[in-house]
């Protein structure tokens, strides 16, 4: 038992590593790199900037593994199928999250063609590292020993309506955020691509619900799969994803933390909202 659980942390870890080295590299060939000397968070003055780097995404993809493993260990799918539906949510959120607008924490002085083309390629270098890493973990590291024959998934008209009311909640809790000030933002000196970026961010939340809700479905219990579900998984991976520019700029841990919190906050009140309104498979 000691032998096997110690090969389960080694091949995690190598997975972990391969992956963060992966997407190391590829922010390092980027051509439009950050200043590190425009980088003036606390941890960066005291442990620099390549240091924080490779904590933050040992962390990230920490998560990620760890997701996998403790829920796709009781989702009734094959191995590989849980793998994919979790590399491609937290693939979606890296892709599309890095297209924010908030030039102020990028190598640009505005936004534009250059700012969208950067943080694709930069979205990227992350995306297909967790895929990978989700895809890869699954095959080695669970079973198909909970299978049956029947899996709950959403009709097509339940999607539908999931993905428009996240998308919808979010684009109203942001809109507050910005109009209020509570959010710092870039949405004043560029409100079209903020809102549109806000906008599209929100379905895509949605769709990583659609596309993870069969893997939780089989509780019977709808609290905890909005807990599992819009808080642990898709929740703190966002926040997660969002502290790297608290980590590396002075004064923004405080704001990156509040914004995903709030985000997480509104998913998990939505995911209730659905799960006892919208959604038929489940019974109270």
């Amino acid at each position: 038992m000691k032998e096997k659980v110690v090969n389960k942390f080694l091949v995690n870890a190598l997975i972990i590593i391969l992956a963060t080295a992966i997407t190391i590299l590829v922010h390092v060939v980027m051509p439009a790199g950050v200043n590190e000397e425009d980088l003036d968070g606390a941890l960066v003055q005291l442990f620099g900037f390549p240091l924080i780097s490779v904590f933050y995404f040992i962390l990230l993809f920490t998560h990620c593994a760890v997701v996998v493993q403790y829920f796709g260990k009781k989702a009734n799918m094959q191995r590989l199928q849980i793998g994919s539906r979790f590399g491609l949510a937290f693939a979606l959120i890296y892709l599309f999250g890095m297209q924010e607008v908030s030039v102020e924490t990028s190598p640009f002085a505005e936004w534009g063609s250059a700012f969208v083309n950067y943080q694709f390629f930069m979205g990227v270098g992350d995306a297909i590292p967790v895929l990978l890493l989700c895809i890869t973990i699954a095959y080695f590291l669970l079973n198909n020993t909970n299978i049956t024959s029947s899996v709950k998934t959403l009709s097509s008209a339940e999607k539908v309506k999931v993905v428009a009311l996240i998308a919808a909640a979010f684009l109203i809790e942001r809109f507050i955020g910005y109009e209020t000030g509570v959010l710092v933002s870039s949405c004043h000196t560029y409100p079209v691509p903020c809102y549109l970026w806000t906008m599209l961010f929100g379905v895509v939340l949605g769709c990583c619900y659609v596309i993870l809700y069969p893997l939780f479905a089989r509780e019977s219990n709808k609290l905890s799969i909005s807990v599992n579900l819009a808080v642990l998984t898709i929740g703190a991976n966002w926040m997660i994803f969002n502290s790297f520019i608290g980590l590396i700029f002075s004064g923004y841990i405080l704001q990156t933390l509040l914004r995903s919190g709030i985000d997480m906050a509104v998913l998990f009140l939505i995911s209730i909202v659905v799960g006892k309104y919208l959604l038929k498979t489940i019974k109270a």
